[in-house]
């Protein structure tokens, strides 16, 4: 896997590629990790808020296709000036968040010359996928795991403070023209299914498919290879 970083807007992000940049690919998965830990006893800004367990980053190693992985601005060391830590806490899925994050797919899937994309995302990787294929002409599909995709609701659910600046997928405006699949695990705790229902009533043709067994975590990974294709089987990427 090989890895480089694309400055946009004044950001820096990393990204993760495997498969070799420049060959043609007709397809590439890029994946979205999850929050990771913005804040430390639910209060304070975090430190360092890239994740302890990058679920992403292993469910992108059990995908049979070329794929890449997308580090958002300010995580994995990279500050600036422009990374307070309202980019990682209540602006985490703000406009230019996922502005700076579009960017970077784009450039990403100029490296490797792919036609289109399929954008993975795991938890508030999820949120961020779909606010990013909002903005892009060449997604084939989204599949997110655990997405927190009414980001007002979860709030609500754990009496959070609220995401002051950031996007809500279930108030967007836009069209969604690429399939849809979303994934939860009916004992998630950490994003319970329910609280994305205005999602898919704001939405109706995204596809949702909630696994008794799982929760947040467990067993994602495991049960990934099955998982993909069967989504991708049905949506063709």
């Amino acid at each position: 896997m090989t890895r480089s970083v694309v400055v946009t807007d004044g950001f820096r992000s990393p990204i993760f590629m495997r498969g070799a940049p420049g060959s043609q690919h007709a397809t590439l998965a890029i994946f979205i990790e999850g929050d990771g830990v913005p804040w430390e006893g639910g209060r304070q800004p975090s430190l360092d808020p890239a994740t302890r367990d990058p679920v992403a980053l292993k469910l992108l190693a059990q995908t049979p296709v070329s794929a890449a992985y997308v580090a958002r601005p300010c995580y994995h060391d990279m500050s600036g000036e422009r990374c307070t830590p309202e980019r990682w806490t209540i602006e985490r899925y703000s406009d230019e968040i996922v502005s700076s994050m579009t960017d970077v797919v784009r450039t990403t899937a100029l490296q490797a010359k792919a036609r289109s994309v399929v954008l993975v995302g795991y938890s508030g990787g999820g949120v961020l996928a779909v606010l990013i294929a909002e903005r892009l002409d060449n997604v084939s599909a989204v599949i997110t795991v655990g997405a927190n995709l009414d980001t007002d609701a979860w709030t609500r659910h754990h009496d959070y403070l609220p995401l002051w600046g950031s996007l809500n997928p279930a108030s967007s405006a836009a069209e969604h023209r690429w399939p849809e699949t979303h994934l939860y695990g009916a004992r998630d705790q950490t994003v319970p299914p329910a609280t994305a229902e205005a999602y898919f009533k704001r939405f109706p043709g995204a596809q949702r498919r909630i696994v008794d067994a799982n929760d947040h975590v467990c067993c994602w990974v495991e049960q990934w290879p099955q998982l993909w294709r069967e989504i991708t089987a049905v949506v063709s990427p």
